[in-house]
């Protein structure tokens, strides 16, 4: 739901190596050097002009990646590795024009003939002998540049010289499939390299790849501007090595017109047994040191093969958690909400929550009744004559299994065990995004000291909602819009849309998320307790057709006696305190009264200061 302008007018710095004069101790390489340190602290990349690559060489490598990838794919994936992104990898279902072909330790002439003999057992001498000659050529650049990086940073020369030996070189060519359509399509998704440095080159198929500014609010166009162009990415290794003193290149390829595009990278990756961290020269009172010293591979696993793959919780104390830290906070300040790529939950307890909300609502409506609670909205709901079509039931402390077996019972006296699994198991996963969304949040705004109490100070609901098809093609109501009361909902939905969410300016933004992904949203008690610092976003449901949309959110709500107040720290001259401290419970009741109902803004007419 964040829309980032992609302006051809912005360009990244182009940076000259030709020099023949080049060399350290020169003119013209500290003038080189102070460029690079300036283009990697403000845009993590930059254009490299380079000619010891000769026309013939690139050219051969295109050539070759071409033969590689007309090979059958049964023999392409004779070079599948355990290790993500060394070898073949292809037929992505979410990244349908992509393939890629990781040839490790490139710069050794018997690992490299050995990737060759498992595509052609006979043997491709030009194919060997091109990926050994672009590694050692471009290796050149790899290894001046880094040099340069580590000398304007004051880093010894002993250990630049043990930084440079440290590495080996990974060559990656990389396909991605022309397409018919006039419209872009997503190539390689918005990413950081985990590696030291990345040097790409492309055929003369130019557009496609795009580099995010630093303030993450546009997409640069990263035409190469000559054919000795090479395109330099600082990655997420160089950016712990340095301690955050240089920027991590997020970049991507979008795809447009029919013609094929090959690019190739070398990869400067370290080995495997060393360990990453900061020299002290690069630690003082001013840069702490922030992060722990790690193992490349274990690290580069984890983000692209484990749990960390998406699962921004474990990204802590990463490049990547920083990265992701600040989109949730724009998305939630621009749209109060957002689509969440959250693979902890898997399939098949995806699609066992919605057998079990079948299972739930198909029970006569007196058993539904059973479902009853003391706080409003927090029990059965349903036959109302201005909703129609909507029913929905409330199961509290839903991450606690105890409390999930007694709602269970109410229901089935006899017992639902595949009910009761089935719900606490989808509660507990999905808190697990909840709690790391709102640690970024509250890390984003400098209230670190407060995380523990804050998660807490909150039990989870989890609401079952059914909304029946109207039966008819004209869009009818299936929810009244209006904004959650709680801290953060998490929003989960089958097949048939319908939700829509208001944008500032009073548009309605229609939310058509992937079957793998969930709606974020922010509720009125945290925009209350971060004195107004994010957008608590209106939203309804609109349904047309026959088929019912079933939906289910986790909602964080603080606990009942909790008192909701910003602290101090986001109060001040330019940000007045814009609510009174207040009881959610009691602020929950007063919406429902009719002054809550008919108020436009219940939560500035129950504990608004007037500011």
């Amino acid at each position: 739901m964040v829309s980032l302008e992609t302006t051809p007018a912005l360009q990244l710095p182009v940076i000259d190596f030709t020099s023949p004069n080049l060399k350290p101790g020169t003119v013209e390489w500290d003038s080189v050097r102070g460029d690079v340190r300036r283009a990697l602290e403000e845009y993590g990349c930059f254009e490299a002009l380079f000619d010891k690559v000769p026309v013939k060489l690139r050219k051969a490598v295109f050539d070759v990646s071409e033969e590689a990838f007309q090979l059958p794919l049964e023999t392409k994936k004779r070079v599948v590795s355990k290790r993500k992104y060394r070898g073949y990898v292809g037929q992505i279902p979410s990244l349908p024009l992509f393939e890629v072909m990781g040839v490790d330790f490139a710069e050794n002439e018997d690992k490299v003939n050995e990737f060759t003999h498992k595509l052609w057992p006979q043997g491709n001498g030009s194919f060997s002998e091109a990926v050994m000659s672009f590694a050692e050529k471009v290796s050149e650049l790899d290894f001046m540049t880094r040099r340069m990086i580590m000398e304007s940073f004051g880093v010894n020369e002993n250990y630049s010289e043990k930084h440079l030996n440290s590495t080996k070189c990974l060559v990656r060519m990389m396909k991605y499939q022309g397409v018919e359509e006039t419209e872009e399509e997503l190539g390689m998704e918005a990413h950081t390299d985990r590696n030291m440095l990345t040097i790409l080159c492309q055929n003369d198929v130019k557009d496609g790849l795009e580099v995010r500014t630093s303030d993450d609010k546009q997409w640069i166009k990263a035409n190469p501007s000559q054919d000795s162009s090479f395109i330099v990415l600082g990655g997420a290794t160089l950016h712990v090595l340095l301690n955050g003193r240089v920027l991590t290149g997020v970049h991507r390829v979008m795809r447009m017109g029919t013609n094929t595009r090959f690019s190739a990278g070398l990869f400067s990756v370290p080995k495997t047994e060393n360990l990453i961290y900061a020299p002290e020269e690069l630690v003082d009172a001013e840069h702490p040191r922030l992060n722990k010293p790690f193992d490349f591979e274990a690290y580069f696993q984890f983000t692209t093969e484990g749990p960390g793959r998406r699962d921004v919780a474990a990204l802590r104390g990463e490049p990547q958690w920083d990265l992701t830290k600040a989109d949730v906070q724009k998305a939630l300040q621009d749209y109060g909400c957002f689509e969440a790529s959250f693979d902890k939950v898997p399939i098949e307890l995806r699609k066992s929550i919605f057998k079990a909300l079948e299972e739930i609502f198909d029970l006569p409506l007196q058993t539904k009744l059973r479902n009853v609670s003391k706080k409003p909205f927090h029990g059965y709901v349903g036959q109302y004559p201005m909703v129609p079509l909507y029913e929905s039931m409330g199961i509290d402390d839903s991450d606690v299994v105890d409390k999930v077996e007694a709602f269970t019972e109410k229901l089935w006296p006899q017992g639902n065990n595949s009910f009761s699994a089935t719900i606490h198991s989808f509660s507990k996963k999905l808190s697990e995004l909840d709690i790391t969304i709102r640690r970024m949040i509250m890390e984003s705004f400098g209230l670190v000291k407060y995380i523990d109490e804050h998660l807490q100070s909150t039990n989870y609901l989890l609401r079952v909602m059914k909304y029946t098809g109207p039966d008819t093609e004209e869009t009818k109501l299936g929810l009244n819009a209006h904004t959650d009361k709680n801290i953060v909902t998490i929003l989960y939905q089958n097949h048939v849309e319908g939700l829509e969410v208001q944008t500032k300016d009073k548009n309605w933004i229609n939310v058509k998320p992937s079957e793998d992904s969930f709606i974020v949203m922010i509720g009125d008690s945290l925009h209350a307790l971060l004195n107004g610092r994010l957008h608590s976003p209106y939203h309804r449901v609109m349904m047309t057709g026959t088929e019912t949309r079933y939906s289910l959110g986790l909602f964080s709500i603080p606990k009942a006696g909790h008192i909701v107040s910003s602290p101090d720290e986001l109060v001040d001259e330019e940000h007045p305190r814009l609510f009174k401290p207040f009881d959610h419970v009691e602020f929950l009741k007063f919406y429902y009264t009719e002054a809550g109902q008919r108020s436009q803004s219940a939560l500035k007419t129950y504990c608004g200061t007037g500011m």
